[in-house]
């Protein structure tokens, strides 16, 4: 209060703290920072480092995540006092028009899914879906296939049309960046005539899987792929829509090759990447394989 009295005024300390009736020795004791504010301090510049290079996505929790295995010693309530400190708030999510899938393929599969634990091997089960990206030059549209063990986007194709081929390539570039898919895999998605199309599901019966299929209209059957768009949409259009194609094309490249799969913690998975956390897993299975032999 001193120091901001004395920017208004100009006057000196010693003026103001006569007027004030406080003695400046107080004041001078009181400007000294203490061991913990300039802990404080240190822990506050890696924290918004770290914000920034995840380019305001995160909030305290995963940001927390980030500073103790770092090493700091430091609770979630005083990462979230300092963020707020320094004013650096996480990206906010924005309101989208809901797009659902038509719903219209013919003899839609059952839902395999229904009552079935979470898998525990990566691509035991994958989950796929379409979702519309606003842009300048109109609609385009982002089909995706995931793998519900690690969260893992294995590929992904976007268009400015829905037809089969969208989600056909999506699963070819899944198919070519895994390795042996296990038999009776599951293959999860809504009803849409891009899955229940008769090209999709030859390629799904040539690489072994089996179809599962949401109910009609729900979406909360295949939450895991909607929570990703949710997450694709919060972080990516803040400015409400990209330019234009190569712009849309780029921009989800560099975020699921570049930072989905590979940097962002899922908190899902204990706050580990799904690179990481099917890493974790490959070397838990090796060492397991040693102890056997």
């Amino acid at each position: 209060m001193i120091l901001e009295i004395q920017e208004k005024t100009g006057a000196s300390i010693r003026k103001i703290c006569q007027v004030l009736h406080v003695p400046r020795s107080g004041f001078y004791h009181a400007a000294q920072s203490t061991e913990m504010q300039r802990l404080d301090g240190k822990i506050a510049d890696r924290i918004e480092i770290i914000f920034k290079e995840n380019r305001s996505r995160y909030g305290y929790r995963r940001i927390w995540r980030e500073i103790i295995e770092e090493g700091w010693i430091c609770s979630p309530r005083r990462v979230r006092r300092l963020m707020k400190k320094r004013s650096l708030r996480a990206i906010s999510p924005k309101k989208f028009i809901p797009k659902t899938s038509d719903g219209k393929a013919l003899e839609p599969a059952p839902n395999l899914l229904k009552h079935r634990p979470l898998p525990q091997l990566p691509n035991e089960v994958w989950t796929a879906d379409i979702t519309y990206i606003p842009s300048r030059i109109g609609w385009l549209y982002l089909a995706i296939v995931m793998d519900l063990y690690s969260r893992k986007i294995l590929g992904w194709k976007l268009a400015n049309h829905m037809r089969s081929e969208l989600v056909l390539q999506s699963f070819e570039e899944a198919l070519d960046s895994t390795g042996d898919i296990p038999k009776s895999a599951i293959f999860h998605s809504d009803r849409g005539s891009q899955y229940g199309s008769h090209a999709f599901r030859r390629a799904l019966k040539r690489a072994g899987f089996c179809q599962s299929m949401s109910a009609r209209s729900n979406p909360y059957d295949n939450a895991w792929t909607e929570s990703f768009f949710g997450s694709f949409k919060r972080e990516m259009l803040q400015k409400g829509s990209f330019d234009n194609f190569q712009d849309a094309q780029t921009a989800t490249f560099e975020y699921i090759n570049g930072y989905y799969n590979t940097h962002r913690k899922h908190s899902a998975l204990g706050y580990m990447t799904p690179v990481a956390f099917e890493r974790k897993t490959l070397i838990e299975n090796q060492t397991l394989l040693t102890q056997c032999v």
